[in-house]
């Protein structure tokens, strides 16, 4: 409950430090047919939206963890409520690509091996919520470094802070700082200032390489336990007492740069007063769940647009013919609000199946087969293999007995043994006019003389005579019958 407050009170803070509320989603790109094959023969959607105002502006809103973000969204229509397989978190449309530069820098002095709630410590509460932080980075567009502070070697420490784009270069910098020593006090004044400068520095070097200042987010967060406190044997010229404070005061406000100051841990052995001079945000967080939601709040000042991507319930693409599909998605935002978007429409052809706009992506293959493992693997694939196998092969027979004789069906024909003529011993006789007159023999009466040659029989007045007018391709006639 008290992370949940905290977090309203973030995304309160936040609209009204960088903009307006979201208040709604909204398309901004059509939805598109995905070939989600080898994983599944069945077709994906895929769409892109985005929180806006009231006013339909672009409106930034806290990141949730990219494991996370999926779950958050629901989808319905009228076959009833799924959750995309997957969800993935890009640059706003109001910026071809907007980039965290973060600058991490936190308080291990002794007072942070105290117990924490739901931790062996504070530093342990405290790698734990950064891990969680590093993890919901965009890689190759958010910068983050990670420093620790002290009261020994606070400067040269902090200006050897290293920007890295990945997640896993993050990390070593998180599990590379040391565990907190009991001699370790906090010279929270300089971290503040020296922070201040190495930010600005990694800006200017990003302006030289071509970044614009519209698309970078530059944030510096401070986490402290406790107190500025700096005692003989710390490093020389520390800044300390008002004095100090006043100029890393000011250091702050010439920045113009976004300083987030978290307290954690002991609400009253933390310096209020002082950390809300020196940040322009300052939160309190009592445990890890609150101390990462305050983490997050450096990520609000950006609006970004989600990709989705789930499944249809039609087995194929045959199936989609002719039917008008409509989603309308909701968004479960980190701080419990539920954000709406208008019908999601996407009509398939009605005369043919509908092509593919795309194939999916490698990591949509991936979460398709974590949260939807095949349905057509084992038997039900090996059968379909089978089937179309063999309609395959009765195909082949098809082409290779029938359609020869479909196409050379003289030829065929010729292979079959003809009648014999026992009947028929008839000449032919061809006039001038093209006129053919047979004569047609009676039967041997079986009384002849081996060897003797029948004579015709000559033409009588009760024989009938066929004519057929010789067209083009055969020739008439004349059939002489008894």
């Amino acid at each position: 409950m008290r992370t949940q407050l905290s977090l309203a009170v973030l995304l309160a803070l936040s609209s009204t430090a960088w903009g307006q509320k979201p208040a709604m989603l909204q398309l901004t790109a059509p939805p598109t047919l995905v070939n989600c094959s080898p994983v599944t023969q069945s077709p994906c959607m895929s769409a892109r939206i985005t929180p806006v105002s009231s006013d339909g502006k672009p409106a930034p809103f806290v990141l949730p963890a990219p494991n996370d973000l999926a779950n958050l969204i629901t989808l319905s229509s009228a076959d009833g409520e799924i959750h995309p397989f997957y969800a993935s978190v890009g640059a706003g449309p109001d910026a071809t690509q907007h980039g965290n530069v973060s600058l991490l820098v936190l308080d291990i002095s002794g007072s942070m091996n105290q117990p924490s709630p739901g931790a062996a410590s504070r530093y342990a509460a405290l790698k734990s919520s950064v891990a969680d932080f590093i993890n919901g980075m965009q890689e190759g567009v958010d910068r983050i470094a990670i420093v620790p502070f002290e009261s020994h070697d606070v400067v040269p420490t902090i200006q050897s802070a290293v920007y890295v784009t990945t997640k896993a270069d993050a990390l070593a910098q998180l599990n590379a700082m040391p565990s907190p020593a009991a001699k370790n006090n906090t010279a929270l004044y300089q971290a503040i200032f020296t922070g201040v400068e190495s930010l600005r520095r990694e800006l200017s070097s990003l302006a030289h390489d071509g970044h614009t200042a519209e698309s970078l987010q530059p944030h510096l967060i401070v986490m402290t336990d406790g107190k500025n406190e700096v005692m003989p044997g710390d490093d020389p010229q520390l800044l300390t007492g008002e004095l100090g404070l006043q100029q890393a005061a000011a250091q702050v406000q010439a920045s113009h740069l976004d300083v987030i100051g978290i307290g954690f841990g002991d609400r009253e052995a933390i310096d209020t007063a002082a950390m809300q001079k020196l940040s322009r945000r300052f939160f309190y967080a009592a445990d890890a769940g609150e101390l990462l939601a305050a983490l997050h709040s450096s990520r609000s000042a950006v609006s970004h647009e989600i990709q989705i991507t789930w499944l249809l319930p039609e087995s194929s693409r045959v199936a989609l013919m002719g039917h008008d599909h409509q989603w309308n998605a909701t968004f479960r935002t980190m701080d419990g609000a539920s954000l709406q978007s208008a019908p999601i429409r996407w009509i398939a052809p009605a005369t043919n199946a509908p092509t593919f706009t795309r194939l999916a992506l490698a990591p949509e293959l991936q979460a398709l087969i974590q949260v939807h493992p095949s349905a057509e693997s084992g038997w039900t694939m090996f059968v379909l293999h089978t089937l179309l196998f063999a309609a395959a092969f009765v195909a082949m027979l098809i082409l290779w007995f029938w359609v020869p004789r479909l196409i050379w069906g003289e030829q065929y024909a010729g292979m079959v043994p003809q009648r014999s003529k026992r009947w028929s011993n008839g000449t032919a006789v061809t006039s001038a006019s093209s006129v053919q007159i047979r004569s047609i023999e009676t039967p041997p009466s079986g009384f002849e003389t081996n060897g003797a040659v029948s004579v015709p029989v000559q033409r009588s007045a009760s024989q009938t005579t066929q004519i057929q007018p010789r067209d083009e391709f055969s020739r008439t006639r004349l059939t002489f019958d008894r």
